[in-house]
């Protein structure tokens, strides 16, 4: 009990406001992208039998990224950018009691990128990234989709904020 304590009132500090706004420097690694590919990871299966599904979340997340006019990449031309841009939503739960959850949701943009010491080495790091963790009522888990949608808002606002809408390219 005291662990369950202990945990609703570290949730309840995280979930009194949505994601702070993503920094500048942030922001500016979204510049000239051509667009995104959506990588949605596995949910646990506890949360699949609940309803949460990944069918649920990549719809949220791609919902949300054309409504804000942000392009959604095929493989193909994912594959072949310099950057191979992709968007990383992570739905991660933990089960407190039998139909309640925690849920923390992870948004961010992987690219690749290259070592300022080692430029000859490339890696792909996270370059762009919101989360959120919360507790939804009893049997709401979807509740998280919608949170997906509020994250990958955010990083469309931000990706809209730095490209011109008419000209979007890649630096080669």
């Amino acid at each position: 009990m005291h662990y369950l304590v202990l945990l609703s009132a570290i949730v309840w500090s995280f979930t009194s406001g949505v994601a702070h706004g993503a920094s500048s420097i942030q922001r500016e690694s979204l510049r000239d992208l051509p667009g995104v590919t959506v990588v949605v990871e596995e949910v646990p299966s506890d949360a699949q039998a609940e309803g949460l599904s990944e069918e649920l979340i990549r719809a949220a997340a791609e919902r949300s990224l054309q409504s804000r006019g942000t392009r959604i990449l095929t493989p193909v031309e994912q594959a072949s950018s310099p950057s191979k841009p992709s968007l990383y939503v992570r739905v991660g739960t933990y089960r407190i009691q039998s139909n309640q959850y925690v849920y923390v949701v992870t948004v961010a943009l992987k690219q690749s990128v290259v070592l300022a010491h080692r430029p000859q080495r490339k890696m792909f790091a996270s370059t762009w990234e919101q989360g959120v963790i919360g507790t939804p009522g009893a049997n709401s888990l979807g509740e998280a989709t919608k949170v997906v949608e509020d994250l990958v808002s955010a990083f469309a606002n931000d990706f809209q904020a730095v490209n011109n809408q008419d000209a979007v390219r890649e630096e080669k």
